[in-house]
């Protein structure tokens, strides 16, 4: 039946396009512009309501925190790589990065639990998140990371993403500032 009516929708168009190529090109031409602006908008944080994310961190870490030599000991041995404006420490089931003044700027775990507002953990189900952070998120698929599930405070410039590789397990969480 879709099929017939996108014949049939083409039909249409050829037939104006004939009699007017600007009126013709334009009714062709609408569909695309309507399932792209849709794609952007179902894609992106700034159409998604706020959520908020202010007291949400992973293990005892927090957005704009400052990390100090006595945090980065906690979890052990970790690997520190400079970036552009900050450093990056790799604890192996942990990643913080900083900026240049050593405020955190983004976390992510594929182990540790998401403290303390709600405890979402790996392996807890993507209802459960829903649960806690609600309806207010956009999704995306990326290669090799899985469907990410991505809330927004606007207030703080905070963005939480939730990985999933199976569409109903949580696989990572990264928590980070925009």
């Amino acid at each position: 039946m879709l099929l017939i009516g996108v014949i049939i929708y083409i039909i249409i168009g050829s037939f104006l396009y004939n009699r007017s190529k600007l009126t013709g090109a334009i009714f062709i031409l609408c569909p695309l512009v309507l399932l792209v602006g849709w794609w952007i908008a179902a894609t992106n944080h700034y159409f998604v309501s706020s959520t908020n994310l202010e007291y949400v961190s992973i293990g005892e870490y927090r957005l704009n925190e400052t990390l100090t030599n006595d945090d980065m000991s906690k979890y052990g041995s970790y690997e520190k790589r400079e970036n552009n404006g900050g450093y990056s420490y790799d604890y192996g089931d942990l990643f913080v990065s900083t900026d240049g003044e050593n405020k955190i700027v983004s976390l992510s775990t594929a182990a540790m639990p998401i403290e303390p507002s709600s405890v979402l953990k790996i392996g807890d189900t993507l209802e459960k998140a829903k649960l806690i952070y609600g309806d207010n998120y956009y999704s995306y698929r990326e290669m090799g990371l899985g469907k990410a599930r991505v809330y927004v405070d606007r207030n703080n410039k905070y963005k939480l993403t939730i990985w999933s590789k199976d569409n109903n397990t949580v696989a990572n969480i990264w928590l980070s500032v925009y």
